[in-house]
């Protein structure tokens, strides 16, 4: 039996989810990186370094998010949100994503992000549910089922 594509509200909360989780793990890291130059250095930054510590925290929220999208979604197939919410990320034929395929859907959600979220917008289009970003990657967003367990001896 194929898989079903994971609801529209699914997607989106899990999306939300994720969003939020990674602003305030990404807030805590940009705290401390900035905590950390200023104790070092003993005097103020001047615009240069304020821009150079800018650009480093900006370098720090893409490094976080690809990370942790790489390994969630290519390690067991979905980030925390979509735990929650009961979603998967699946390669086309239904078999684990991958950390490769994981890889390069954080590309094309680069690309979404570029196309200022048109990409997205493929989601309400497409029967699968797919966005820019899972056809970059040969991928689609599944409705997670629950293992059954074994039955007993």
């Amino acid at each position: 039996m194929d898989p079903r594509p994971a609801p529209l509200w699914r997607l989106a909360t899990a999306a939300v989810a994720d969003a939020l989780l990674g602003l305030v793990v990404w807030s805590l890291a940009a705290m401390w990186l900035v905590v950390a130059v200023l104790a070092f250095r003993g005097k103020p930054l001047d615009v240069l370094d304020g821009l150079v510590l800018a650009l480093a925290v900006l370098v720090l929220g893409v490094a976080l998010h690809v990370t942790y999208h790489t390994v969630l979604v290519g390690g067991c197939g979905q980030t925390l949100g979509r735990m929650l919410l009961g979603v998967a990320v699946v390669r086309r034929d239904g078999a684990p994503a991958g950390y490769g395929r994981a890889l390069l859907r954080c590309v094309g959600g680069g690309l979404c992000l570029l196309t200022l979220g048109f990409g997205r917008i493929l989601v309400l289009l497409t029967r699968d549910r797919r966005a820019l970003s899972d056809f970059v990657a040969g991928t689609r967003p599944i409705t997670a089922t629950a293992p059954h367990p074994d039955p007993l001896p």
